[in-house]
């Protein structure tokens, strides 16, 4: 049991301190629920003592989550986000490229086939393609 606990991940340490960003913001949303639920049990009142636990709680988890976000932009993890995306977007432009010349267009169709893949593209939302 304690090699499980305890096994390799194949993770760079870039993912994985996008990986304790993003778990600190869904600890962040889900303590701040539980006060509101508290709050709301409490009738609004700031001074009970379940809504304050829940209050200080919510406190600690923002911090933990700004001190997290900060070690990951100190790491530099927005910039390489950033060059993996634009290198991703290379590449689907590279492969496209290249499928339209094995096509053969002509010049007309090959504009028009670009045309039509740009717009696609603008069309696309990234929470569409997170649940693909």
């Amino acid at each position: 049991m304690a090699f499980d606990v305890a096994r390799e991940l194949d993770i760079s340490p870039w993912d994985a301190l996008l990986l304790a960003v993003k778990k600190a913001a869904g600890r962040v949303a889900w303590v701040d629920a539980q006060l509101t639920e508290a709050t709301k049990a409490a009738d609004g009142d700031a001074g009970d003592r379940t809504v304050m636990r829940w209050l200080s709680e919510s406190r600690k988890e923002r911090t933990l989550l700004a001190r997290t976000a900060k070690a990951s932009i100190d790491a530099g993890v927005a910039e390489r986000y950033v060059r993996q995306l634009e290198l991703e977007g290379r590449l689907v432009a590279e492969v496209l490229g290249r499928v339209i010349d094995r096509l053969a267009l002509s010049p007309a169709d090959r504009i028009q086939a670009f045309a039509l893949a740009q717009e696609e593209l603008l069309v696309l939302e990234p929470a569409n393609l997170e649940e693909k």
